[in-house]
């Protein structure tokens, strides 16, 4: 007996709750924010239940999102986290406390859900979205567990995206570049006026989107509605942060803010753009509690309970060390921004030589995205991505050769990987990235062969 609901739960009820929510795929993804509003308004408005860090941008904001609920966590705060998309298994989406939440719980909920959403269908004509649902089930479920905080990640964009209908304590965008240029925009500043629709009217605003295209657009949308920008950076900002030292065992930063130091702070994650999340994520948690919304009570922090956090967070598939003997590296980069940071994080990893795992999606930026990811490669194998999205496996080929002579295919992701790690001497690395549908899939398949367990439990 499930005690959110009082029903019963089996493992059948919960396949056929997950089928029913991945139903609602056929639905597209339509603009707009009133079929979530009134969906959430059947459910008795459970998103005004529990207090809100809402972070959007192109890269960084689910490292940010990490960060700050790893350090809620730590500071005492019951925590939820709201991602998307997921790596390995569904529930990773809605986690609270670190914890995916129970199949129980979210068969009990969707049922609930459903119920509701096919009445609604009925009388309005128009169907909710998967991800609206999905976002639904998420406030609901932090509501019935009376959640102190959620630390939510936009989906895509910000102004028409379903998490945009909560007020929350601060409003974090992260960095901006093209990216979904065929929904958001073909422009930075076009991107950047997406992403500043998660403003809302005397919330404070905290961004390390400081390239001035971009923060002139959020700059201009923080005046109009009266909120508080704090920017991020290496200089002429806010806040600034500064390298002390980074390795391939993790990294040590300096943030200086305007009433607050963190000196010598270990980012577990690698790769020097998580040092600017890092500072981005401490600067939210900053911001709310000294300058909340109004009418808002803000966090009670503990810094070295913050530190403590930011040390403890764990990211999966993003510049993630599977094994050092040898070295293997999963990362879901999936955009030149991306791809960037990756090549910039991959110069501290010790090799002889690096294999690479690569396949990536046909609707991306892949001859920019390869450009930096193929010439610090010595081989390269080929593979297709878990989605109807990935790139051609020969339009990847003729690109990648540009810059790799060792070039093999094999559709078959988790045959390719077998083969690079045939390959792959105790000396050498073996990376595998490129698209995110890539890694899930693969990061299972390397567990298993590794006996490892996940991070987030049961």
């Amino acid at each position: 007996m499930d005690r959110l609901t009082g029903t019963t739960y089996t493992d059948t009820a919960y396949e056929e709750a997950l089928s029913w929510i991945h139903s609602t795929l056929r639905f597209g993804s339509r603009l707009g924010l009133e079929r979530v509003r009134t969906l959430l308004e059947l459910l008795g408005n459970p998103q005004d239940k529990s207090k809100h860090i809402h972070v959007a941008g192109t890269n960084g904001k689910g490292s940010v999102t990490a960060m700050i609920a790893s350090a809620l966590r730590t500071c005492g705060y019951r925590t939820g986290m709201y991602i998307s998309p997921y790596l390995e298994e569904f529930r990773e989406r809605i986690t609270l406390n670190g914890h995916k939440i129970p199949k129980k719980d979210l068969t009990a909920l969707v049922a609930e859900v459903r119920q509701i959403v096919e009445s609604l269908t009925e009388s309005e004509g128009e169907h909710p979205t998967e991800f609206e649902i999905i976002t639904a089930l998420a406030f609901l479920y932090y509501a019935r567990e009376r959640c102190d905080y959620v630390a939510l990640e936009v989906g895509l964009g910000g102004r028409f995206d379903a998490t945009n209908v909560v007020t929350p304590q601060v409003s974090v965008i992260t960095t901006i570049s093209l990216d979904h240029t065929d929904r958001l925009g073909d422009t930075v500043g076009k991107i950047a006026f997406e992403k500043a629709g998660i403003i809302k009217p005397g919330v404070p605003v905290v961004t390390g989107a400081v390239t001035d295209e971009a923060l002139a657009v959020i700059s201009e949308r923080a005046r109009e509605l009266g909120s508080p920008l704090f920017t991020v950076g290496t200089s002429g900002t806010h806040v600034t942060w500064e390298e002390v030292s980074s390795t391939a065992d993790g990294q040590v930063v300096n943030i200086n803010g305007p009433w607050f130091q963190y000196k010598n702070l270990r980012v577990p994650l690698l790769g020097r753009h998580q040092q600017q999340n890092a500072a981005i994520a401490v600067t939210a948690l900053e911001v709310a509690e000294r300058h909340p919304a109004a009418g808002a009570k803000g966090p009670n922090l503990d810094r070295h309970a913050v530190a403590a956090g930011i040390t403890r967070t764990v990211w999966p598939g993003r510049m993630e060390v599977m094994s050092r003997n040898p070295f293997i590296i999963i990362d879901g980069a999936h955009n030149p921004a991306g791809a960037l940071a990756l090549k910039d994080a991959m110069s501290v990893v010790p090799r002889k030589k690096l294999i690479c795992v690569y396949g990536i999606l046909g609707d991306k930026s892949f001859e920019e995205a390869t450009s930096y990811i193929a010439p610090m490669c010595d081989e390269m194998i080929l593979t297709l991505p878990d989605t109807p999205r990935a790139l051609d496996l020969g339009r990847l080929k003729s690109e990648v050769e540009k810059y790799v002579s060792q070039v093999r295919v094999e559709p078959d992701l988790r045959k390719a990987f077998d083969l690079a790690l045939e390959r792959t001497g105790p000396e050498d690395a073996l990376l595998a990235c490129g698209s995110l549908y890539l890694v899930g899939p693969l990061r299972t398949h390397i567990r298993r062969r590794l006996g490892m367990t996940g991070p987030c439990t049961e």
